[in-house]
């Protein structure tokens, strides 16, 4: 099946990494053949970064995210993959675009911190679908309570590409969205309602908030 993405990762070259989370400019980009770069991290810039990466698998690199995310908060540790769950939430539909808010739970009965960017990858039937992932906003740390929520603003189009097909859809449609916790390397799985990602799998993602409607 066609290579997909995941966020921006943390610098190495692994089979199947995810398009990672960062927090600066020079956060770097992920390559389609497996492997990604991120450059390093800068508090309180914003970042606008592409990446595209093949399947995510098992040992892959994590996700950065924003600076002294893990264990910031005194006491509190960093948010894992293990810690938290994952889910979708449709924001509707505009003239070709569509938004949903990607919801990480934490249910790992204490506070954990975290910041910056989530790893993602569309998977279907079939294996991993093409994606690629656009970082914008600036990350900043948070702390998720006990069973507390952080949120990720997702965008993407439904119009194809000049060098897509418009017939039978612009690619593969996804089942699930694969997703790394910033400065993490576990997957964890959101189910995919969405339909197809056009313009080669390409997410725009804002950082991790507290606020249920990120923009």
């Amino acid at each position: 099946m066609p290579r997909l993405i995941w966020g921006i990762v943390v610098a190495a070259a692994v089979t199947g990494a995810l398009a990672g989370c960062g927090s600066s400019p020079d956060a770097g980009s992920a390559s389609s053949s497996g492997g990604a770069t991120a450059g390093p991290a800068s508090s309180g810039t914003s970042a606008t970064a592409t990446a595209t990466a093949t399947a995510p698998g098992t040992g892959s690199p994590g996700s950065p995210g924003a600076p002294g995310a893990p264990g910031a908060a005194a006491g509190s540790p960093h948010c894992t993959s293990g810690m938290l769950g994952a889910s979708l939430t449709d924001l509707g539909t505009a003239a070709g675009n569509r938004y949903a808010t990607l919801v990480l739970t934490n249910r790992s009965g204490k506070n954990c911190t975290t910041g910056g960017w989530s790893g993602l990858q569309l998977s279907g039937a079939d294996g991993t679908v093409p994606t690629k992932v656009v970082r914008e906003g600036a990350a900043r740390t948070i702390t998720v309570g006990n069973g507390g929520r952080a949120y990720e603003r997702l965008h993407w189009a439904v119009v194809p590409a000049g060098d897509e097909p418009d017939d039978a859809g612009c690619e593969p449609e996804p089942s699930a969205l694969k997703v790394i916790a910033p400065n993490d390397t576990e997957q964890i799985t959101a189910n995919w309602t969405y339909g197809a990602v056009c313009q080669h799998g390409r997410i725009r993602l804002q950082p991790l908030t507290t606020n249920p409607e990120p923009r």
